[in-house]
C-alpha cells in the first residue's frame, strides 16, 4: 500500500478510535473493488490497495477537502474535523532551489524557497492525476513525475520552460508494476523506481516502460530514496535511515533519524541538494529539515506550506542553475537628433544543459520615437512574439541550450530635443522559480553622446530634359530639417557653361542667404537654414556652342566645420541627400562649313571664268530645312551663270537654295561662271 493510504488510514483510525459516542460516522463505498477500512488490523500489516479518488468531508462546515488518489470514500462527521491531504513531491535544482508537486485541489507544480518557504506556481493543472512523485535528470534539469497508480504512466517536464505543459511519454509503467512514491535519478541519469515490494525498477525515459531490476529487502515501507555521490539512501515512513545496494540484497540500517523537541513525524521525502546536504520531508508536521550525515540528529527545521499534514516527496539532482546572457549596441560612437537609431540586442542561453525561457525588457527612452522591434531566434529557440512596437519592450524567448539565441532588431528616431547622452538598458531574466547562476551578463547597456543634428539636403534641375546649345538655367533648391547656420554651399558649375551668374532668394521660416548674388563657374557660399528652412538658388550661363554629349551639374550642402552634425553626411563629403546632381541630354546640332576656290589667273575681258564653291556639314546631326547660299562678287566681275546639283539658283541676286538632308561629313558642290 502507497504512504498516502498508509497515512490516511491510520488517521482515520485514530479519529474513530478517539470518537465520543455522540460523533457518529457514515462509511459508503464509492466503487465495488474498494478496500475496507480496517481499524482493528496491525498497522503494519498492509492492507489491500486503495485504488480510487476520494474526499474527506466535514458536514458541520460542508467544506470538501481532496483527499488524492486514496480509497473512494466519503466520511461525515458531525464533530468538527480539520485535516488536510496534499500529494506533494520537492525536488532540488541547483543549490537554492526545491520543486514541489501537489495533488488535488491544486495540481500545480511549485519551486519553494528552502529559505523562506514561499511557494511560487511553475505550472497548474499538471495532467495525468491527482497523486504523483517527481524526479530530475541530472543532466538536463528536466522532471519527470509519475502518477501514483498501478501501471501509472510518466510525464516529462521542463521546468526552465514552463509555458509548454508536461508531456506524457508513450507508454506505461507496465501491467505488473504496482505503484509507489519512491522515484529518484542516481548521478549516471537513470531514473529508478521502487515500491514496497522492494523490487528495484528503472525506467524509460523515452517510453515510460520500468523494467524490474533486483529485489533490497529490509527497507521496510513509505518513504523516499536519493542519492548521494554513488550511495543510494532510503528513508521509510518510520524515520529509518539506510544505505541500498543497487545490485540487491538486504539494505544497511543507519539508524532512525531524531528530530528537535522530540518529535517523531513520518517521514515522506528525501533528497539531495546541489550543496550535496542530504534534506527530508516529514507529516505532521509539514517541514523541511536537514539531515547532516554522519549524524542522524535533523535540524534547521523549515515549515512547507499546505498545512501541517501535507504529504510529499522529494527527488534530488546537482543540476547547475542556468545562465542567460545578454549584449545590446546601435554600432556606432554617437546618434544625432532626428536621426535614425537602431539597437541589436542579443540573448544567450549559456546554460549547457537545458532549455530556458528568458523574460526579455528593454525601456526605450522617451528621446527615441516610433520604436519597432523585430525577434529572429536561431534554429530550434523560439521568439514569442515575432514582432512589436513602442518603447516598453517586455517578451520573452524559449532558448536551446548551448548556445540558442534570439536576435532582437530596435529601431525608432532620436527626437530633435534629446540632448546629452542617449542611454537604453535591456535586460534579461529567467523565470521566476529560477536562479541564474551569473546575474553580471543579464544587463547590458548602450552609451551613446547626441550630436546636435541638421539633416540638410539639395536638390538641382533645369526643368529640361534636352538642351541646345544657349542659355540653361540651374535651380538648386536647399532645405534643412534641423538648424544648421553657415552651412555650405558649393556648385562648380561646368567650363562648357560661359557668363555665370547666380542669385540666392525664395526664403521660408527665417532662412538666410550668406551673400545675395555671385559670378563665376565656382560657387562656394554660406546659408543659414533654421529647421525646416528652405533657400533657392538659380544659376544662369549660356552653353557652348560647342557643346556636345550631356551636361552634368552637381550642388553641394554640408554642415559647418564644428558643431552640427548631419546624420547623413557625418563626415562632410556630401553623401546622402547633401548632393543632387542634374544631368540634362545636349543636343547634337548640323555645323555648315563652306569654302570657294578657282583655278589659274583671270584676264581682263575674260570670259567663262570660274569658283567652286563647296558646302560642307561639319557637325553633329543632319541639315533640316533650307540651306542658302549667297555670293557677292566684286567690281569688275560680272556673273554670267550659277548653277549646281541639286540646287535652285538665281543669277541676279547669285543666291542658291536647296532643301534635302545634308548627312554628317557630306558636300552640297556648287559652280558658278563670272
Amino acid at each position: 500500500m502507497s504512504r498516502t493510504g498508509t497515512n490516511l488510514r491510520s488517521r482515520l483510525c485514530a479519529i474513530v478510535r478517539g470518537a465520543r459516542s455522540s460523533e457518529t460516522y457514515r462509511v459508503r463505498r464509492q466503487a465495488e473493488r474498494d478496500a475496507a477500512l480496517d481499524c482493528g488490523r496491525s498497522e503494519s500489516k498492509a492492507p489491500s490497495p486503495l485504488r480510487s479518488a476520494g474526499a474527506l468531508q466535514k458536514l458541520a462546515s460542508g467544506v470538501s477537502t481532496t483527499v488524492g488518489r486514496l480509497a473512494a470514500i466519503s466520511l461525515t462527521k458531525i464533530a468538527l474535523v480539520s485535516i488536510l491531504i496534499l500529494l506533494a513531491s520537492n525536488v532540488a535544482f541547483g543549490a537554492t532551489n526545491i520543486y514541489e508537486i501537489r495533488g488535488t485541489p491544486d495540481l500545480s507544480i511549485y519551486q519553494l524557497n528552502p529559505t523562506s518557504g514561499v511557494l511560487t506556481t511553475v505550472f497548474s493543472g499538471y495532467p495525468g492525476g491527482s497523486s504523483a512523485t517527481i524526479a530530475q535528470r541530472p543532466s538536463d534539469g528536466m522532471h519527470f513525475y509519475s502518477i501514483n497508480v498501478a501501471n501509472g504512466r510518466v510525464y516529462r517536464f521542463n521546468p526552465a520552460t514552463p509555458g509548454i505543459a508536461p508531456v506524457a511519454l508513450t507508454s506505461t509503467l507496465g501491467g505488473s508494476v504496482p505503484t509507489s512514491l519512491r522515484m529518484a535519478f542516481s548521478p549516471a541519469g537513470v531514473l529508478y523506481y521502487l515500491p514496497d515490494t522492494g523490487v528495484l525498477y528503472t525506467i524509460n525515459q523515452t517510453t515510460g516502460v520500468a523494467t524490474a531490476g533486483p529485489t533490497i529487502t529490509g527497507l521496510g515501507s513509505g518513504g523516499d530514496l536519493a542519492f548521494v555521490g554513488g550511495t543510494l539512501y532510503v528513508i521509510n515512513s518510520g524515520r529509518q535511515l539506510f544505505t541500498a545496494p543497487v545490485g540487491g540484497g538486504a539494505a544497511t540500517l543507519l539508524g532512525t533519524v531524531t528530530f528537535p523537541g522530540g518529535i517523531t513525524p513520518n517521514t515522506l521525502g528525501l533528497a539531495v541538494d546541489g550543496a550535496g546536504v542530504l534534506r527530508v520531508q516529514t507529516q505532521n508536521p509539514s517541514s523541511l529539515y536537514i539531515i547532516p550525515l554522519p549524524s542522524l540528529a535533523a535540524n534547521t527545521p523549515l515549515t512547507i506550506g499546505g498545512g501541517t499534514t501535507a504529504t510529499g516527496d522529494l527527488g534530488s539532482a546537482t543540476v547547475p542553475d542556468p545562465n542567460l546572457s545578454i549584449t545590446k549596441s546601435n554600432g556606432v560612437a554617437s546618434v544625432y537628433q532626428l536621426g535614425p537609431v537602431t539597437y541589436t540586442i542579443v540573448v544567450t542561453n549559456l546554460t549547457a544543459a537545458y532549455a530556458v525561457t528568458g523574460t526579455v525588457v528593454d525601456n526605450v527612452p522617451a528621446s527615441v520615437t516610433g520604436v519597432t522591434w523585430t525577434c529572429a531566434a536561431s534554429a530550434g529557440s523560439t521568439c514569442t512574439a515575432a514582432a512589436g512596437a513602442g518603447n516598453a519592450i517586455n517578451t520573452s524567448a524559449t532558448l536551446l541550450p548551448g548556445g540558442g539565441t534570439a536576435t532582437y532588431t530596435v529601431s525608432g528616431t532620436v527626437s530633435a530635443a534629446a540632448p546629452g547622452t542617449l542611454t537604453n538598458t535591456a535586460t534579461v531574466v529567467v523565470p521566476a522559480f529560477l536562479i541564474d547562476s551569473n546575474t553580471a551578463n543579464n544587463t547590458a547597456t548602450d552609451s551613446d553622446p547626441i550630436n546636435v543634428n541638421a539633416n540638410l539636403s539639395v536638390t538641382k534641375t533645369d526643368g529640361l530634359a534636352n538642351v541646345n546649345p544657349g542659355s540653361i538655367v540651374v535651380g538648386n533648391a536647399l532645405t534643412s530639417t534641423g538648424a544648421a547656420n553657415g552651412a555650405i554651399v558649393t556648385d562648380t558649375v561646368p567650363a562648357s557653361i560661359t557668363g555665370v551668374t547666380w542669385t540666392c532668394g525664395s526664403a521660408t521660416l527665417g532662412a538666410t542667404c550668406g551673400a545675395p548674388n555671385g559670378s563665376g563657374n565656382s560657387i562656394n557660399t554660406t546659408a543659414n537654414l533654421p529647421v525646416g528652412s528652405s533657400l533657392t538658388y538659380t544659376v544662369s550661363g549660356t552653353l557652348s556652342v560647342t557643346a556636345t554629349g550631356t551636361l552634368s551639374n552637381t550642388a553641394t550642402i554640408i554642415t559647418p566645420a564644428s558643431g552640427v552634425t548631419d546624420p547623413t553626411d557625418p563626415g562632410r563629403t556630401g553623401a546622402g541627400n547633401n548632393s543632387a546632381t542634374d544631368t540634362t541630354i545636349i543636343n547634337p546640332v548640323a555645323d555648315l562649313t563652306i569654302t570657294k576656290s578657282h583655278s589659274g589667273n583671270f584676264n581682263q575681258g575674260q570670259v567663262g571664268a570660274t569658283y567652286s564653291i563647296t558646302v560642307t556639314n561639319s557637325g553633329f546631326a543632319p541639315t533640316s530645312g533650307v540651306v542658302t547660299v549667297t555670293d557677292t562678287l566684286p567690281a569688275g566681275l560680272t556673273a554670267t551663270a550659277i548653277n549646281g546639283t541639286g540646287w535652285t539658283c538665281d543669277l541676279p541676286t547669285l543666291t542658291c537654295t536647296r532643301s534635302d538632308a545634308l548627312a554628317v561629313g557630306a558636300g552640297y558642290p556648287e559652280s558658278r561662271s563670272p
